[in-house]
């Protein structure tokens, strides 16, 4: 095996911190894997003491691959298939809360999933509201009196009590602590203020009510005896770091420790591996601070690993050569990355969004050659609109390059899920193949409803009004039970609404009972035609109804959507559903199927979100000649060989505080989320967070500005041969149009691909 020179220097580790800063593409899980087999393979693991190399990964989907990986590279030595174990950071907390209750005789805990959280920390803010419902009709006073902004308002406190939760776990701050230290801070501020006693209290009311939030939270968790992952990780670092002796038992276990995705680590996870690994210990880190792009929704922040970097403990090595993109794509991603650092307009974007890191093409006789720029293009095409041009036009330029190259594979990645599933109707007009990777509300809304519909006649098979829903699921779906031509649809479920004895048509004695119970000289041959269709139908999901909930959502979820071709995104969505559906199940065993039609009604109105994984954390791999839809979220840790990046304008990447920002609620003034977390720690710590000189909302914008560059520098470095960005003068905003201004980066990227032109005629040019 010929390594790069990078990747045989990294292998020459043997003990102590170390670093690896991978740049995109650079098999930085390949070398880690590489890694933990040298390290087995020199004798630095005692497997006669049950020693083992920790990999800790961030995905479940990587654990396997991690142990495929270390696994072929044994055996390629000739060596026993022992001495590592891969985890995902839970599963170790997990392991380490188990080994140190079974050495304390003690029970395990409940650990809830994402779905057991969020129902937990929505039914903690019913119970603040039912405490203080003066309080929270203050906080609706200058709200529109209308559901959608109900709801919005809901969607807002859920995130912020989410988000202050997170920070304060991953500082061991503990609710009572946050609400003792708030009210002294209060009431110290009001003694030496002459503000209004009344003013102050206001201006921490909201972060008071997330505080409250949290107590209310934490006492439903206690009740229940279980724990959620934070707690969970909270609990394995204060075990190791109270209990020397047990430290000293998992260090002897586990004396090497390689952590992969280390740019997302959060403040707890950083406290757990150093304590386990020990001031003396072995721990090796690899990520890359510039593909760090989940610290606008987790605790997670690339400063944490860009520190580490940098600490005079920590051996910092390079994995700089990637071989997935073209030399063309791989310089327009180092352009954008110099520029910014070099010259971007706000000072605090230029020293914070990336680490000064060239991606190096991989060297002559690599197994991984770069695509030759021969091969490769990129283009910058500018629409006029958004939704009346550049969102049909993307569709169709997608779909012509997967018919005309079959054999690559191809991503549209958009900022918005809302901007996905638009494109997705352009799509679907084309007939075009192409994979749903889109989460959010609006596609899980529509699949929950779906299930919902059919759910609810299970339970009240008698609503004459489910019904009807159900059958305009069904047509909606295009599903043959409900292929009706559009002008009898109407009249159809005025029908059904008028049945007489819904049971004489579920279960017809004989064929005149259906038209007996249908209204006499309303009911042609072809309605009763097409109601017995829907009918057969929906007695052949009846006879699931004994099914556990979860089996019997799995079968409405193959009823729905496994029929012709269905997209693969829908059927994971509507499988999770049904995991979700198990978890409520358990968490409250004495709901029945009417209990938990009604929760996931709730899901359907928007009035809360379901805490499912986005498919591409399943393991999905693109296929050639087919399109994927998908976030620039959501794309990292894959590649296509061509890649359209849809909405690179200004309102996605701003170029100054000033400017407006997709994501922020206007009607608040600011980001209400990054003034309480700015309150929580300037209370609880006397430092805000905040960049010196910013307010909170500002610093949260400086954050916005920082990921969606790094954003788009991921998205630059799915493509390995072609890549195609576009925005649009005008876009519509709740039924207006709206200008939009060019981002300033595109300018930068426009500039790179002119001077190619002009250095090399024959080059790619841009529209």
């Amino acid at each position: 095996m010929q390594l790069r020179p990078a990747q045989q220097k990294i292998l020459e580790y043997t003990n102590g911190y170390m670093a690896i800063s991978a740049v995109p593409g650079s098999g930085k899980t390949f070398t880690l894997s590489l890694l933990a087999a040298e390290l087995i393979a020199q004798g630095r693991i005692n497997t006669n003491l049950d020693q083992q190399v920790l990999i800790v990964t961030y995905l479940n989907a990587s654990v396997d691959t991690f142990r495929a990986r270390i696994r072929r590279r044994l055996e390629d030595k000739g060596l026993p298939i022992t001495g590592f174990d891969v985890r995902t950071l839970h599963s170790l907390s997990l392991e380490i809360v188990r080994l140190s209750q079974s050495e304390l005789a003690g029970n395990m805990p409940i650990v809830l999933d994402d779905t057991q959280q969020s129902y937990f920390l929505s039914l903690a803010i019913d119970r603040w509201i039912e405490h203080h419902t003066h309080l929270w009709q203050e906080f609706l006073h200058d709200l529109p009196d209308s559901p959608r902004a109900m709801a919005r308002w809901r969607t807002i406190v859920e995130k912020t009590a989410s988000a202050l939760i997170r920070t304060a776990k991953n500082e061991r701050y503990r609710p009572e602590q946050i609400l003792d230290k708030l009210h002294r801070f209060i009431t110290q501020e009001t003694a030496e203020s002459d503000e209004n006693p009344q003013t102050i209290a206001r201006r921490y009311a909201f972060t008071e009510m997330m505080a409250g939030i949290y107590a209310h939270y934490q006492n439903i968790l206690m009740r229940q005896a279980a724990m959620d992952f934070d707690d969970l990780i909270w609990q394995a670092t204060d075990l190791i770091e109270e209990q020397e002796n047990f430290a000293e038992q998992l260090r002897q276990r586990w004396p090497y420790v390689l952590e992969d995705e280390a740019q997302d680590s959060v403040p707890l996870q950083e406290a757990l591996l150093e304590a386990l690994t020990g001031p003396n210990g072995n721990w090796v880190r690899v990520g890359d601070p510039n593909q760090a792009i989940t610290s606008t929704f987790t605790a997670a922040h690339p400063r944490f690993f860009n520190a580490f970097i940098d600490r005079p403990d920590v051996r910092s090595l390079p994995l700089p050569n990637s071989g997935r993109s073209a030399p063309l794509i791989i310089d327009a991603a180092n352009t954008l990355l110099n520029w910014v650092i070099d010259h971007h307009p706000v000072p605090e974007v230029r020293r914070h969004a990336f680490r000064r890191q060239n991606i190096l093409p991989t060297p002559p006789g690599d197994a991984q050659p770069n695509p030759p720029n021969s091969e490769a293009n990129i283009r910058i095409k500018v629409f006029k609109h958004r939704e009346d041009e550049e969102l049909p036009a993307i569709a169709r330029l997608a779909t012509r390059y997967a018919q005309k190259k079959p054999e690559h594979t191809l991503a549209i990645l958009v900022p918005t899920n809302r901007t996905g599933y638009q494109i997705a109707e352009h799509l679907d007009e084309l007939d075009s193949d192409y994979d749903m990777l889109l989460r959010g509300g609006g596609r899980e809304r529509e699949i929950a409803a779906a299930m919902h519909a059919l759910l609810a006649v299970l339970a009240n098979p008698l609503d004459k009004k489910q019904l009807v829903r159900a059958h305009e699921t069904l047509y909606e779906l295009g599903h043959p039970a409900a292929r009706v031509p559009e002008e009898q649809l109407s009249h159809l479920h005025r029908l059904l609404v008028s049945v007489s004895r819904p049971e004489s048509v579920l279960y017809p004695w004989q064929e005149s009972d259906m038209a007996a119970a249908l209204p006499a000289g309303r009911t042609t041959e072809t309605d009763l035609a097409a109601i017995g269709r829907f009918a057969e139908f929906l007695r052949r999901i009846f006879s699931l109804r004994a099914l556990p909930i979860d089996d019997l959502a799995l079968a409405l979820g193959d009823e729905l959507f496994s029929w012709g071709e269905a997209h693969e995104g829908d059927l994971i969505i509507a499988y999770q559903i049904a995991n979700v559906l198990r978890q409520w199940r358990t968490t409250q065993p004495e709901w029945r199927l009417p209990e938990l039609v009604a929760q996931l009604e709730d899901v359907v109105a928007g009035r809360r979100r379901l805490p499912i994984a986005p498919v591409d954390e399943l393991g999905y791999e693109p296929t050639p000649g087919r399109i994927t839809l998908t976030t620039q979220h959501s794309a990292k840790g894959l590649e296509w060989d061509a890649v359209f990046l849809v909405g690179i304008d200004g309102m996605w990447i701003p170029g100054s505080l000033d400017a407006p920002f997709v994501g922020e609620y206007d009607f608040l003034g600011g980001d209400p989320t990054a003034e309480v977390v700015a309150q929580l720690r300037y209370i609880m710590a006397g430092d805000a967070g905040i960049y010196p000189g910013r307010t909170p909302t500002e610093t949260a914008r400086i954050d916005i500005i920082c990921e969606r560059l790094r954003l788009l520098y991921v998205g630059i470095t799915r493509a390995r041969r072609y890549l195609h960005i576009s925005r649009s003068r005008a876009t519509r905003v709740y039924n207006k149009d709206r200008e939009s201004e060019p981002a300033t980066v595109m300018g930068v990227l426009y500039r790179f691909l002119k001077q190619r032109e002009e250095k090399r005629p024959s080059s790619p040019s841009s529209e």
